[in-house]
């Protein structure tokens, strides 16, 4: 795994072997935005809410698994929504067997295919519309290669639910690489500029990529004046420096709408015996980044591994019930990087690796002739915290943290999680474990 710049976007690519065939140039455009709904997330269906909650568990899951895989001074940052959106749509595409390794490790119960579909559906509007404050967006792709044929319910249901650009392409073609490229460079904002690789093997038949774009100025903003060089202790003992910002509780109150929001309406505090937290809102507070770390005071020897082995979705659904308004004091690293992070493996032991045998796997819902295997699954993430906000891509790819104020002081090891305040759907989870700032 290596660090990478903070914009996070999921490609999906399934790379497949069979023949090659000939091709012709791409023009078929985007599909346009979905159109706008006027429900909210506190209006979420029952399947709405129990597909975010479904997403959720599975990226709990999918985030302990890699940093179980990681060193403890390497940054993490993936987005588990992208992850979700990506294999949802394999999901329609799998049967028999392979739709239930798929279904299992996306940790869907009870819900049909349709209720499925419906909800991603819905929730993509909703979400994308919440906060007209914050920028987030989603996209999604199906390339294949040409003369595969693929299965018009398929195609149906990717445009219908998961609005996707799907396209059947050259990828022999010299300008294949770049096209799917230029798909992901518009999809993620510029934050992340290639997924694919040319020349693409002769044995790919279909890639399929979902992109998330976050972007959210604070609700409560830094002042940079504020901002100074400190030593942040690295977990093997060493130390850096970080550019630490500053946030005070007499700097939490702000105008917007023309209405003051007071302090202790927005930014929140909770602590435990294991972690003490804060929770600072974005644009009109719709979405939120909550920081944990581990709580010294209680257990001097805790480390932010440790917390990350605590950090299951009981645990996390508990830990937002006990946020509280408090006069607080924050100190948080600027920081900006790139992230990648091959999934295969850890797919695999998460429950699916049928998905990924070229004799058992079971497509024959996205391929005519049922022929095709998940070769790769990679995501790449950008993330960028500083003064003013936050901005965050992801693509995934298939080819697949007593009697003073509270305190919190991020000069150790932590974890960020942005998520929506309303529904608690988890766009983004990291472990910064080096606060760095790459340009």
């Amino acid at each position: 795994m290596r660090k990478s710049v903070l914009s996070v976007m999921l490609v999906l690519s399934c790379a497949l072997a069979l023949q090659c065939t000939e091709s012709s140039q791409p023009s078929q455009p985007d599909p346009p935005n979905p159109p706008p709904v006027v429900r909210s997330p506190a209006e979420f269906t029952q399947q709405e809410s129990g597909l975010l909650e479904s997403a959720n568990k599975f990226g709990l899951n999918l985030f302990r698994e890699i940093a179980a895989n990681t060193a403890a001074t390497e940054n993490i940052f993936i987005s588990p929504l992208s992850v979700s959106y990506a294999f949802g749509i394999c999901y329609n595409g799998a049967k028999g067997d392979t739709r239930e390794a798929i279904g299992s490790t996306l940790q869907m119960a009870g819900m049909s295919v349709e209720e499925m579909n419906e909800a991603y559906r819905d929730v993509t509007k909703i979400l994308m519309q919440t906060d007209p404050l914050v920028e987030f967006k989603v996209a999604n792709s199906f390339w294949s290669r040409l003369g595969k044929a693929i299965q018009p319910d398929f195609i149906e249901m990717s445009r219908t639910y998961f609005d996707a650009r799907v396209e059947e392409i050259n990828f022999q073609a010299p300008w294949a690489a770049d096209t799917i490229n230029a798909w992901v460079d518009r999809s993620t904002n510029g934050k992340i500029k290639k997924m694919v690789e040319p020349p693409i093997s002769s044995d790919v038949v279909a890639i399929l990529m979902n992109a998330i774009y976050f972007k959210g100025n604070w609700m409560f903003p830094f002042d940079t004046a504020n901002t100074e060089t400190q030593t942040f202790h690295l977990a093997d003992g060493s130390e850096t420096e970080c550019q630490m910002m500053w946030l005070c509780g007499n700097e939490h109150a702000v105008q917007v709408d023309e209405n003051t929001i007071e302090p202790d309406t927005n930014a929140t505090y909770y602590d435990n015996e294991y972690l003490k937290a804060v929770s600072l809102p974005y644009g009109r507070g719709d979405y939120r980044m909550t920081i944990l770390t581990p709580n010294l005071w209680t257990n001097p020897d805790h480390t932010v591994d440790d917390l990350i082995d605590r950090f299951t979705w009981e645990n996390w659904e508990s830990w937002l019930t006990g946020f509280y308004p408090v006069d607080f004091t924050v100190g948080l690293p600027r920081f900006k990087f790139e992230y990648e992070v091959d999934l295969k493996e850890i797919l695999q032991t998460l429950g699916m690796e049928i998905a990924f045998n070229p004799t058992r796997a079971d497509f024959s819902n996205m391929f005519v002739d049922g022929v095709g295997w998940i070769d790769k699954v990679k995501q790449k993430a950008f993330v960028q915290v500083d003064e003013k906000g936050t901005e965050a891509a992801a693509v995934t790819m298939v080819s697949w943290l007593e009697s003073l104020p509270p305190r919190l002081v991020c000069d150790r090891p932590f974890l960020v999680v942005i998520h929506e305040d309303v529904s608690g759907a988890i766009l983004f989870i990291g472990k910064i474990a080096d606060p760095v700032w790459q340009d």
